[in-house]
C-alpha cells in the first residue's frame, strides 16, 4: 500500500510551517527589543531570574570570578596566563560550573571529560559587555526556517539596550579593559604580562612603530626601542632610547600631570578605595573557606573509609582505589589553598601600599588609560600624547589612581613632583 500526499495538503503544511516561523521570530523580536533575556542558558555571571526566565540576576560566585578576570586584565596580565590562575586555584570551568549548577549543559565542541580554563574563554568574559548590565542579542539568524545555516547580521541590526540587569563590572572598567586588549601585543617569552609600552612607541621621525631590542652584556641585559623602518627596512635614522631612560622620563611627565589636574584634594580617600578594591582580599577568602571545607571533606571521607574497611563493609582492594582517589583529591584542594593563601598576601600588600600618596610606578593599565602615542625623536627628544578631554578625567579619576601605591622614600607629594 502506497502513501500519496495531496499537493494541496502539502502547501497547507509549507505555509503553517512558515507562519508558525514568522510568528516566533516576531516574538523573539518584540522580547528582545524590550531588554528581555531570550537565551537558552545564562552567561557565566549570571543566571536566571527564578521569577522570571527573561531576567538575568548575578551568581554571586561567578561574579566574584568574573571581577577577577577583569581586574587581573587591569593588572596587565596576558589572557593566558590568568587562564592558568584560574585553573591552579581549582575555579570550575564555565561548562563544568553550569554543569555543577544541575544545567543539562553540552556542547559539540567538548574534547575532554574536563573543561579547563583557556586565553579564548577569558578573552571571550573580558569582551562581553553583558557584564556592564548591557543584552545584546540578535547577532546572528537563519535565512529560513528550512535552512539552518547561521549567519551573522550588521552590527546596526543587532538588539542593544541598556541597564536590563545588574552590572557586574563597571562601563569605565570595560571600556579600560576593550583600550587595553586593543593595544596588546604578544608577550616576551617567559613573561606573564605585556610589556609596559607595547603598542603605545613610535618614531618621531618617520611615524614607524619603535620595536624592543634586548642587547646583551656580561652582567645584565639591555633593552632598547629602536625605530622598526630602520631595522627592518634600513631607511629612517638610526636612533634608539633605553626602556629605562623612556619609561623615567613618562613617569615623571604622568605624575606632574595627575597632580597638576586633580591636586591632592581627596588623594588619600581615591588611593585607599582604588587599593581595597584592587586587592580583592574579601573575595580570596571566600574561596579559601570553601577549599578549607572542601579539604576537611576529603579528610572526613578517608576517615570514614578507614572505618568501612575495619567493619568489613568494603574489601582491601576497593579501600586502597578510594583512598588513592580521596588522597589525591586531598592533595590537590591542599596546593588551591596554598595558591589563594599566596594570592591573598599579596593583596594585603597591595591594600596596605594605599597609605601612600605619591605616584610609585607605571604600570601597563595606566600607560594605556593616560597616553594615546609616545614619539622618540632622533635627538632623544620624546613627545608624549596624552588621552586629554575633561570628561576623560573626571570619568576615570579613580582608575588613574589605581597606581598611587606607596611612599617614595619618605617623600611629600611637594618633594615627588
Amino acid at each position: 500500500m502506497f502513501a500519496y500526499t495531496f499537493p494541496k495538503q502539502s502547501m497547507f503544511n509549507e505555509a503553517f510551517c512558515r507562519d508558525t516561523s514568522v510568528k516566533i521570530r516576531s516574538q523573539l523580536e518584540i522580547k528582545r527589543r524590550r531588554g528581555d533575556f531570550t537565551g537558552a542558558f545564562a552567561v557565566y555571571g549570571y543566571l536566571k531570574d527564578p521569577e522570571n526566565k527573561n531576567h538575568l540576576v548575578a551568581d554571586t560566585y561567578a561574579a566574584d570570578v568574573v571581577r577577577d578576570i577583569f581586574r587581573w586584565k587591569m593588572d596587565g596580565i596576558s589572557a593566558g596566563d590568568i587562564a592558568d590562575r584560574l585553573n591552579v586555584s581549582g575555579i570550575l570551568a564555565p561548562m563544568d560550573y553550569k554543569k555543577s549548577l544541575g544545567m543539562r549543559f553540552s556542547t559539540p565542541f567538548r574534547t575532554h571529560t574536563h573543561a579547563c580554563w583557556n586565553a579564548a574563554t577569558v578573552l571571550r568574559i573580558l569582551k562581553n559587555a553583558v557584564y556592564t548590565g548591557v543584552l545584546v542579542q540578535g547577532k546572528n539568524t537563519t535565512p529560513s526556517y528550512k535552512v539552518k545555516r547561521r549567519i551573522v547580521k550588521p552590527c546596526a541590526e543587532w538588539n542593544i539596550v541598556k541597564g536590563t540587569h545588574e552590572a557586574i563590572i563597571s562601563p569605565d572598567d570595560f571600556e579600560i579593559v576593550q583600550n587595553v586588549l586593543a593595544r596588546d601585543t604578544r608577550t616576551s617569552p617567559g613573561s606573564s604580562t605585556v610589556e609596559l609600552f607595547s603598542g603605545i612607541v613610535y618614531c618621531g621621525e618617520c611615524g614607524a612603530s619603535m620595536i624592543r631590542k634586548t642587547v646583551p652584556s656580561e652582567k645584565k641585559k639591555y633593552v632598547y626601542y629602536v625605530c622598526a623602518a630602520h631595522k627592518n627596512e634600513k631607511i629612517c635614522f638610526a636612533h634608539s632610547i633605553r626602556d629605562s631612560v623612556l619609561e623615567n622620563m613618562v613617569f615623571t611627565s604622568a605624575n606632574k600631570l595627575i597632580w597638576n589636574i586633580i591636586g591632592k584634594s581627596g588623594l588619600r580617600q581615591i588611593a585607599e578605595a582604588v587599593a581595597m578594591e584592587k586587592s580583592g582580599v574579601g573575595r580570596l577568602q571566600d574561596r579559601l573557606d570553601k577549599k578549607r571545607e572542601e579539604a576537611e571533606r576529603y579528610r572526613h571521607l578517608l576517615h570514614s573509609l578507614f572505618e568501612s574497611l575495619t567493619d568489613g563493609v568494603i574489601g582491601r582492594e576497593e579501600y586502597g582505589m578510594l583512598k588513592r582517589k580521596y588522597t589525591a583529591l586531598l592533595t590537590e584542594t591542599e596546593e588551591q589553598a596554598d595558591h589563594i593563601r599566596e594570592e591573598m598576601e599579596q593583596a594585603f600588600a597591595v591594600s596596605r601600599e594605599a597609605d601612600g600618596l605619591n605616584i610609585a610606578k607605571l604600570d601597563r593599565t595606566l600607560v594605556v588609560l593616560l597616553i594615546a602615542r609616545i614619539f622618540v625623536f632622533r635627538n632623544k627628544r620624546v613627545e608624549i600624547v596624552y588621552n586629554w578631554s575633561d570628561a576623560f578625567w573626571y570619568r576615570n579619576k579613580s582608575s588613574v589612581f589605581g597606581f598611587i601605591n606607596e611612599k617614595q622614600s619618605g617623600k611629600t607629594g611637594e618633594e615627588a613632583v
